[in-house]
């Protein structure tokens, strides 16, 4: 088990379009709440792999096999125990996050966080600059064999910025500052989003970002 978390620009990973990014979670631990509905092994709309495995199976597989795991590991799997291990593969890389879920009313959400990937395409100098960051996607089972995962869109929140409608700690990032980076609390990251959630923001989870993943 790799503990060594590799610093990645999550967007580079995986997507090309905007997504929100966090410096915090999107939860605080008395809103996580596990459901095993989202482990399993899936393929998605574009036929890349997703193999999600709760975190706790993965300590349990790692304690059979006998071998000593370090107090990083410990403290990884203490951490997230109510957490998943993802692995999205797709025709040139994999790579690897950990989805923390919680729930809100009667919506599931997840908590993405990158921590490793193969490291084809991602050299060291490009890697040391990079800084990890949380995003948020909107879980929803659809059936047994079905389910979508929509990430949080960056056009929602610039909309809501500009039309002046909330008030989020966040930082302008990038070459041409273009981009937005949360650094609220994750609290006050909890509090914001029962506000969205309950509010009457027209297409609120509308996102380039989505997967609809099936059992394989």
């Amino acid at each position: 088990m790799k503990t060594k978390y590799l610093i990645l620009f999550f967007g580079l990973l995986l997507f090309q379009s905007c997504i929100v990014k966090s410096l915090n979670p999107f939860y605080t631990e008395d809103v996580i709440q596990f459901s095993e509905d989202f482990a399993g092994e899936w393929k998605d709309n574009n036929n890349d792999s997703w193999k999600i495995v709760p975190t706790k199976e993965e300590y349990k597989r790692l304690k059979k096999k006998g071998g000593q795991l370090s107090i990083k590991d410990k403290t990884f799997f203490e951490t997230y125990k109510n957490s998943y291990l993802v692995e999205y593969s797709d025709n040139t890389k994999t790579s690897h996050f950990i989805a923390t879920p919680f729930k809100i009313n009667n919506q599931y959400f997840l908590d993405f966080i990158p921590y490793s990937n193969d490291g084809r395409g991602v050299n060291s100098l490009l890697q040391i600059h990079n800084v990890y960051a949380h995003s948020l996607v909107k879980l929803d089972v659809l059936n047994s064999e079905k389910i979508s995962i929509k990430w949080f869109d960056e056009k929602r929140l610039k909309k809501l910025f500009d039309e002046r409608k909330i008030k989020i700690k966040h930082e302008k990032i990038g070459i041409m500052k273009e981009d937005i980076l949360l650094t609220a609390s994750s609290k006050e990251l909890l509090q914001f989003l029962k506000k969205y959630m309950a509010s009457d923001v027209a297409k609120k989870w509308e996102t380039e970002t989505k997967f609809t993943l099936k059992k394989s």
